[in-house]
């Protein structure tokens, strides 16, 4: 089987933040989804928490809403460039921290970081896979073209 990253540079891992050129591609549609979710289950959580640890309410509706605020809000910035995807990192950090409050958020909150990762990796990859078919059928399509004006 042959290696396909032989003589191909090598790429930094942090790459995959980069946001992909497309419009409405699927890192996109990955990262926006995972957010919005997340955002749900965190408002849960904190209703939850409301119930658990009476004597923090203040902390954890603090906590809680401006995390569900800054989730959603992140959602709706991804179009604007590569640090809103690097935000949507730095959030998994305040939702993994509200299983000091609700023990099964630590499981939750990591799953949701795991998931937003390998949807940046996974949707960044599908993007570049689906840049490479729409540049070859442009090429053949150009190519057939130019067949059709000799004729």
């Amino acid at each position: 089987m042959a290696d396909r990253t032989a003589g191909a540079p090598r790429r930094s891992p942090l790459a995959a933040l980069a946001p992909s050129g497309r419009a409405h591609g699927a890192q996109r549609m990955f990262a926006a989804t995972t957010l919005t979710v997340e955002a749900v289950v965190v408002f849960f959580a904190v209703l939850v928490a409301h119930q658990l640890v009476p004597d923090e309410r203040a902390l954890t509706w603090t906590w809680g809403l401006l995390t569900v605020l800054a989730l959603v809000a992140c959602g709706g910035l991804l179009r604007r460039g590569a640090w809103p995807y690097l935000l949507g990192v730095v959030l998994q950090v305040p939702v993994i921290l509200l299983g000091l409050q609700v023990g099964l958020m630590w499981v939750v909150g990591t799953f949701f970081a795991l998931l937003y990762v390998y949807g940046l990796v996974a949707g960044h990859r599908f993007d570049a896979e689906k840049d490479a078919v729409d540049a070859r059928v442009l090429a053949e399509r150009g190519a057939d073209g130019a067949e059709d004006a000799d004729r």
